[in-house]
């Protein structure tokens, strides 16, 4: 059953942390362009954390398992599964330098390549051509709100689970905060709107840093994509509708004070912002989906 739905951590649960999987000055910090971005950037504290809360915490859903990696960009996680146990990680990502970029640091890190695939294919695709539990555990680390078809992507994935998903994703509350006049665009807002079973469908530039994002439509002069952003109300229906059993992950041990969505919401705040501050608003979720 869902556990929590807490938007304020005013008593922090403090717990003894495994030792950090990746130092300071490991390859798949150094070489990843998304160190400093905002809400979840890839340094040192943040993916440490990441790895305690989404791996370390679901070990019995990784030890001696098939691991699917979507949108699985480097590796980073799926290197991660394997030194917590995994038998083989499978990762699939639209970019084929991204591929390229995790085969070498797999290679860099000695991993028998017997232990890992890397495929450069679309993720529905793959989906839909594999067997059911064809993995006994799928990691959807920021790929949900990629796609136009969230709820699609959910269902393929639940019929390829024998074990579980563990799924981490932005909810409807960051797309109140896009933008730097998002506080101008998105005035009337409210907490009781976030709470609606509603989507939230925007657009962003195709090109990022370092990937172009799927489903791509030309618009002027530039190239267009489709995020979406289902308040967590509607992510709990669509779970149960699918059979999964949700579990809230806590991340109260690295959220450093309350937060609300609002606090975010202008460039001043998301700059002078903690990287737990969009979980402990309930901006960002992640859930343990067991398989019934």
């Amino acid at each position: 059953m869902i556990e929590g739905h807490q938007y304020e951590f005013f008593n922090r649960t403090f717990v003894t942390q495994p030792t950090p999987l990746f130092a300071p000055d490991s390859e798949f910090l150094t070489t990843d362009t998304r160190a400093t971005r905002w809400a979840i950037p890839y340094h040192y504290e943040c993916l440490n954390a990441r790895v305690e809360v989404l791996i370390d915490r679901n070990r019995d859903a990784i030890t001696e398992g098939r691991i699917l990696d979507v949108a699985s960009h480097i590796g980073t996680f799926s290197y991660a599964a394997l030194q917590r146990g995994a038998a083989f990680v499978h990762g699939v990502d639209t970019e084929a330098d991204t591929i390229r970029r995790a085969h070498n640091l797999f290679a860099n890190h000695n991993v028998a390549e017997i232990r890992y695939q890397f495929e450069a294919r679309d993720v529905f695709e793959l989906l839909e051509a594999c067997g059911d539990n064809a993995f006994d555990t799928i990691f959807c680390f920021g790929m949900l709100y990629y796609t136009a078809e969230p709820y699609r992507l959910l269902a393929l994935m639940q019929r390829a689970a024998r074990r579980c998903i563990v799924l981490d994703t932005f909810t409807a509350a960051y797309a109140a905060l896009q933008g730097k006049d998002a506080l101008t665009i998105h005035p009337h807002v409210t907490d009781d709107t976030l709470e609606l079973p509603i989507l939230f469908t925007t657009l962003t530039q195709s090109a990022k840093k370092d990937y172009t994002l799927p489903e791509s439509f030309p618009h002027k002069d530039r190239n267009l994509s489709l995020t979406t952003f289902p308040s967590r109300t509607l992510l709990e229906i669509w779970f149960q509708s699918l059979g999964l059993q949700a579990t809230a992950l806590d991340w109260s041990a690295y959220i450093e004070k309350p937060c609300h969505w609002r606090d975010l919401w202008t460039p001043e705040q998301k700059k002078v912002s903690h990287w737990a501050d969009v979980y402990a608003a309930g901006v960002r979720v992640a859930y343990r989906l067991d398989v019934a």
